[in-house]
């Protein structure tokens, strides 16, 4: 793994020292082993594989005295310039044929997902009602078929893995719809911090997958609340060790993290969408 990417893994944007480091390294072991995420063991497993690897990655770029954090940006301006040379990056670009199995199988997820929001059936109560209902059967047949196509691949080709993963995640968050939990509950505000957050993710997908549905005065105001969903994810993660709750936190940090995977893959130039 390149430390550009194990760093953000880590959070880090320069050096610490190792028992700062194994001691970062610890509490992400507490948030991501698979005996603390028994609900999405895949997911975990993948995670602690992840957080590993960075950890050995970037255990050997603070043991190198001669390597300085200029590294790190002078990194970033490579990818973002797409002139990295590959033999140093990790993902390699698809092969001009698995590009159109993979275009194919995600575009696939994707018309599942825009009838899904077109119809604004996040909102459960719509799934029922009229047309809608054929739609959400459509729209979930579509997000299963192409899930299930980029899985085939996400063992061999790392760019089929995070597609796989994101829309593995998009599926189990549709199937949980919106909790009900006890308005008198204590946690009531959190609970309804929660949704929010929520409903400002999906938001944020639509503006980056799906830009033509959102009117041009709204354009832009939900990216830019995407950490701000992240970080109640993590809180409710953090207060809840147990139950419903605490699965929902999961699988909503779990799918910021591949959310941004995407993301960094569309920017070195290895997906479009």
């Amino acid at each position: 793994m390149d430390i550009k990417r194990s760093l953000a893994i880590f959070r880090l944007k320069d050096r610490i020292s190792v028992q700062q480091l194994n001691l970062l390294f610890r509490e992400l072991v507490k948030k991501y082993h698979p005996d603390k995420v028994r609900d999405y063991p895949d997911w975990a497993h993948e995670r602690m594989f992840e957080i590993n690897d960075a950890y050995e990655t970037i255990v050997e770029w603070l043991a190198n005295p001669l390597a300085e954090s200029s590294e790190i940006s002078d990194s970033s301006k490579e990818t973002q310039n797409h002139q990295a040379d590959d033999s140093n990056s990790e993902i390699k670009p698809l092969s001009d044929e698995l590009e159109i199995k993979f275009r194919t199988s995600f575009n696939k997820f994707l018309d599942g997902l825009a009838i899904y929001y077109q119809y604004g059936l996040e909102n459960h109560e719509y799934r029922q009602v009229g047309i809608r209902r054929f739609r959400f059967r459509e729209a979930i047949r579509l997000i299963m078929e192409g899930r299930n196509e980029l899985e085939f691949y996400r063992y061999q080709y790392p760019v089929f893995r995070i597609a796989a993963r994101f829309a593995r995640l998009t599926a189990a968050d549709i199937g949980i719809a919106k909790p009900r939990f006890n308005d008198k509950s204590f946690f009531h505000k959190i609970d309804a911090r929660l949704n929010s957050a929520r409903r400002n993710f999906d938001d944020a997908i639509k503006e980056i997958f799906f830009p033509e549905i959102i009117p041009n005065y709204l354009k832009g105001r939900a990216t830019v609340k995407l950490y701000t969903c992240y970080a109640t994810f993590l809180l409710y993660m953090s207060i809840f060790v147990r139950g419903e709750r605490r699965k929902i936190g999961i699988l909503m940090s779990a799918r910021y993290d591949a959310l941004m995977e995407l993301m960094e893959l569309k920017a070195r130039g290895l997906v479009s969408f």
